[in-house]
């Protein structure tokens, strides 16, 4: 996580009850996504929140924003180049039992063979998918609406299928979607992205 970053005034407004850490990682999370704008000419200005409490992204500029226990990262890109972008941060050591039951499909589970590292790539793929999708098509979805294939030797996933849950717009670029990631400590990162 970045050191402290103090928000935009007009960012956090509707933090102000939150606890502490929900405001440092909220603060240290917009210091990333102004970095990453910074990346792309973009001046330093005010990240709001829309309705859903996602980044409202300046013109022409799409990003994702994840933080998992003090660690906080974000990604943006040109809307000529990129429909959908997601990142995930996910630690790789925290799934129980019961949760790695509702983020592996049937079809995933004999990969994952009670691997709580590969669950929590599937949890953190998903969860990327799931963020680089909702801003264009606002679909709803759970772990077992989409199942994953991934390749170990090129660190990549693939959607293998979805479900009716997902509109049809979606499934029909389904395999057009683009998976990386990486492990480093007891942390997964995975980047989700749809090009245009």
């Amino acid at each position: 996580m970045v050191g402290k970053a103090s928000p935009y005034p007009d960012e956090s407004a509707h933090l102000a009850q939150a606890a502490e850490h929900r405001l440092n990682e909220f603060s240290a999370g917009r210091d990333c996504a102004r970095r990453a704008l910074a990346g792309l000419g973009c001046a330093a200005q005010s990240i709001r929140s829309d309705a859903d409490g996602l980044p409202l992204w300046p013109n022409a500029t799409l990003g994702s924003i994840s933080h998992s226990r003090g660690l906080c990262a974000a990604v943006a890109a040109n809307t000529d180049a990129y429909t959908c972008l997601g990142l995930d941060i996910e630690k790789t050591n925290r799934l129980s039992d019961a949760a790695q039951r509702r983020v592996v499909h049937s079809d995933e589970s004999g990969w994952v063979n009670s691997d709580q590292k590969r669950a929590s790539l599937l949890f953190s793929a998903k969860e990327a998918f799931y963020k680089a999708q909702f801003p264009k098509w606002r679909s709803p979805g759970n772990f077992h609406d989409i199942t994953l294939s991934i390749d170990e030797s090129k660190h990549e996933a693939r959607i293998q299928a979805m479900t009716v849950q997902f509109s049809e717009a979606i499934r029909e670029r389904a395999g057009d979607f683009q998976f990386r990631y990486v492990f480093f400590a007891d942390y997964v990162v995975t980047l989700c992205w749809l090009a245009s």
